[in-house]
């Protein structure tokens, strides 16, 4: 018997156990139609909020703008109501349940009217919604899997980046302010390792005080790729595992 079925059996059992009102607002709240409804809302709003942040309209379409976000903020409460009232305790027992419940209370809060960053969690619902898209979902999944890489790849580099900074801050600290201290440094490594002009606005003008800084450069740089390139090869492999499951 597999897992569907087997959700499915143990929904048709609650569902008897329910009154007739809840049997319906269950059905209600599990259809494909409702969830579709809520993603469109979901996307509407996100729209409204772009719009809100940009500040195109004069002030009484944003006002309008408003009162049509605290709208979908109503019809989200109200959801999480009927949820709440259908399922008990049950509610909170399911993941997506809470992950729901703390974006809709923390984006209507009395502060997200004004605070605007606030309101845009909700946008992040949309992320209960991958199981009806497949490619969207198996593109999380692989994401997930290539996670524990990618915090090996962060540690690996952020001691790479730390010797590097404390290097520079000995070397050139004394001469130049972008490596006065061991923050402006690391920032200066980061324009480095992204290749962002690092040649003509940082390694020359050093260069010019300092000839052999050629070495520190280029070894921050190589080294840094390597990792990187590691990284990449070890995620290719990992999907390529993982689409052969």
């Amino acid at each position: 018997m597999n897992l569907e079925k087997v959700k499915e059996l143990v929904t048709d059992k609650l569902l008897r156990k329910q009154p007739e009102d809840k049997r319906k607002l269950n059905r209600l709240l599990e259809s494909h139609n409702f969830d579709l409804f809520i993603i469109s809302v979901i996307l509407v709003d996100a729209f409204v909020l772009g719009i809100l942040a940009s500040d195109v309209f004069d002030v009484y379409y944003s006002h309008l703008l408003f009162l049509l976000d605290r709208l979908f903020m109503g019809i989200f409460i109200m959801e999480m109501l009927l949820k709440i009232y259908v399922y008990r305790k049950a509610f909170f027992k399911n993941g997506w349940n809470v992950f729901d419940f703390i974006i809709v209370a923390v984006s209507s809060v009395p502060y997200a009217s004004s605070l605007i960053v606030l309101r845009t969690f909700r946008i992040f619902r949309l992320f209960k919604f991958l199981d009806h898209f497949p490619s969207l979902d198996n593109l999380v999944d692989t994401f997930i899997k290539l996670l524990p890489n990618f915090l090996s790849l962060l540690a690996v580099e952020a001691v790479i980046f730390y010797s590097f900074a404390v290097i520079g801050v000995s070397l050139y600290g004394d001469v130049f302010k972008d490596f006065a201290t061991l923050g402006s440094t690391l920032f200066v490594l980061m324009q480095a390792f992204t290749l962002d002009g690092w040649a003509a606005s940082i390694a020359r003008p050093v260069m010019m005080v300092f000839p052999d800084a050629w070495l520190y450069f280029t070894s921050f740089i190589l080294l840094s790729f390597l990792i990187l390139v590691s990284f990449l090869m070890n995620a290719i492999t990992t999907v390529m595992d993982h689409l052969k499951k």
